[in-house]
C-alpha cells in the first residue's frame, strides 16, 4: 500500500501511513511487503482455516492493528476466524437501514477524523427509557463497523465514549447479558486486535458505578483501568480534542446523528453486504486444528470457549 485510498466515512492525518509504519519500524521500502509475504505463506499451511486468501491490503492493518507484529498478526486472525466459528450469532445478516429498530434508542457512529496521534473514536449516545430487545442487534451493527475499520481505515486503536446522560441507566443495566457482553469484547478485542486506549463514560447519577462493575468484569484489568467517568463535556475535552467530536459531546463536528445515519447507509449498502457474506466466510474448520493447540492458544482467554459453551 502507497497510500490511503480516500474514504466517505473514515478521513486520515497527512502522515498516519508514514508515522504508524514509522513507529512499528515498518517504514523502510519493501519491509512491510515482507511483513505480508510471511503471513500470505503462513495462512496457505493453516489447514483449519476455511479461507486462506485475503487482500493484501486487509493483511496490512492486520499487522498494523497487531502493533506491527507479524505473529501478533497471524495469532489475531486465527482467532478472528475462530471466533467466527463459535460465535455465528453476531454474523447474522440484517439490513440495518430497514430493519436495526435500535437506532432508535441507541445513536452510534466510529468518528471521520483521527486524533493527533492516530486513534480513531466511536462515540454512543443513549436516548432509550426501555431495551426490551436487548442488545444483540447493537453487537452486530457495532461488529460490522469493525469489520468495515478492518477493511479500511489506517489507525493504533479505538477510544470509546459513551454517553449515557439521556437514558434510563437502570433500565440498560437490567437487559445487559454479562456473558453475550463479554464475547462482544472478546470479540473486539481477541478477534479483530482492536486496542482500546480509553473508555469515557458521562453520566451524573452515581448508577453509573453499577455500569462500571458490570463492564470491568468483561474487559482486561489492563482495559479497565482505562474506565474514566466524567459528569460534564469539559472534563471529556481534557482526554478527547473537540475538532473530532460531534455537536453533541461540544465538538467540531457534525451531528452524531448524521453520521449514525452514515453509517446506516454504508452497512447497508449492496457492496458492503457483498463483502460481509464473503469475509464471514472466513471460519475455521475444527476438525483439522490440533486439539492441544486449540486448548493452548484458546481456553485462557477472557470469556473462555468452555464458558460460552456451558452457558
Amino acid at each position: 500500500m502507497y497510500s490511503i485510498p480516500k474514504n466517505s466515512l473514515l478521513n486520515v492525518n497527512e502522515d498516519t501511513l508514514v508515522s504508524i509504519r514509522k513507529e512499528y519500524d515498518l517504514d523502510k521500502p519493501g519491509r512491510m511487503d515482507e511483513a505480508i509475504d510471511v503471513i500470505v505463506e503462513w495462512l496457505q499451511k493453516q489447514d483449519h482455516f476455511v479461507k486462506k486468501e485475503f487482500p493484501r491490503d486487509y493483511l496490512e492493518r492486520k499487522i498494523i492493528f497487531s502493533k506491527g507484529s507479524v505473529e501478533r498478526a497471524k495469532v489475531k486472525l486465527d482467532r478472528n476466524c475462530t471466533l467466527k466459528t463459535l460465535l455465528p450469532t453476531f454474523y447474522t445478516r440484517i439490513n440495518f437501514k430497514h430493519d436495526y429498530k435500535e437506532s432508535n434508542t441507541i445513536i452510534d457512529a466510529i468518528l471521520p477524523k483521527l486524533t493527533d496521534d492516530n486513534y480513531r473514536c466511536y462515540a454512543l449516545k443513549s436516548i432509550g427509557k426501555r431495551f426490551d430487545n436487548g442488545f444483540t442487534n447493537y453487537f452486530r451493527f457495532s461488529l460490522s463497523m469493525i469489520e468495515y475499520i478492518a477493511a479500511h481505515d489506517y489507525c493504533k486503536g479505538l477510544i470509546a465514549i459513551l454517553d449515557y446522560r439521556d437514558t434510563n441507566l437502570m433500565e440498560m443495566i437490567k437487559k445487559i447479558d454479562i456473558t453475550e457482553l463479554r464475547q462482544f469484547i472478546t470479540l473486539l478485542t481477541e478477534g479483530y486486535g482492536m486496542k482500546i486506549k480509553g473508555m469515557h463514560i458521562i453520566h451524573t447519577s452515581k448508577a453509573i458505578d453499577t455500569l462500571v462493575t458490570i463492564v470491568k468484569q468483561c474487559v482486561s484489568a489492563k482495559i479497565g483501568q482505562r474506565i474514566q467517568v466524567h459528569k460534564d463535556m469539559e472534563s471529556l475535552h481534557k482526554f478527547v480534542q473537540k475538532d473530532i467530536l460531534p455537536k453533541e459531546f461540544d465538538g467540531n463536528e457534525k451531528s452524531l446523528f448524521e453520521l449514525h445515519d452514515d453509517w446506516l447507509n454504508v452497512l447497508s449498502s449492496e457492496e458492503f453486504q457483498e463483502y460481509f457474506e464473503k469475509i464471514r466466510e472466513a471460519t475455521t474448520n475444527e476438525m483439522y486444528r490440533q486439539t492441544d493447540k486449540f486448548n493452548n492458544d484458546y481456553m485462557g482467554m477472557a470469556g473462555t470457549f468452555r464458558t460460552f459453551i456451558v452457558d
